[in-house]
């Protein structure tokens, strides 16, 4: 299974856990490919994709929406979960987690503790391992 990992900014609470869901993954043996927003355009290259956001108001940004509804097509024949970095303690997932049928969506607190990405991270691994 190979899974691409796209954050929608280059640094950050999120960059940091996108890395440590990839490295997760890889201790799981299941092959984890960093990239960018861009990278959404070979998603059809990946039998899963995680994507991760900074959400304000319990929403994407206008712009990652955009982005996001745009490979939507793409996105459908994947396997999909999303997350968030976000200082709101609100679990209540954005409207684009239904549009794109994502399998969870997690939020976490932007100060995130390394077990409890990880701990997400397992979760995806054991859907990717029933799903092979």
């Amino acid at each position: 299974m190979t899974v691409l990992i796209v954050t929608d900014n280059a640094d950050g609470p999120t960059q940091k856990i996108a890395r440590l869901v990839a490295d997760a993954l890889a201790e799981r043996e299941i092959e984890a490919t960093l990239g960018e927003v861009a990278d959404l355009e070979r998603a059809e290259e990946f039998e899963g994709i995680v994507f991760g956001g900074d959400v304000e108001d319990g929403e994407y940004s206008p712009e990652t929406v955009e982005t996001l509804t745009s490979y939507a097509s793409g996105l459908s024949q994947q396997l999909v979960w999303l997350f968030a970095a976000s200082d709101e303690s609100s679990t209540e997932a954005p409207d684009l987690v239904s549009n794109l049928a994502a399998r969870d969506y997690r939020s976490f607190d932007p100060s995130v503790g390394e077990e409890d990405v990880k701990s997400w991270a397992s979760f995806i691994a054991d859907e990717i391992d029933g799903h092979s």
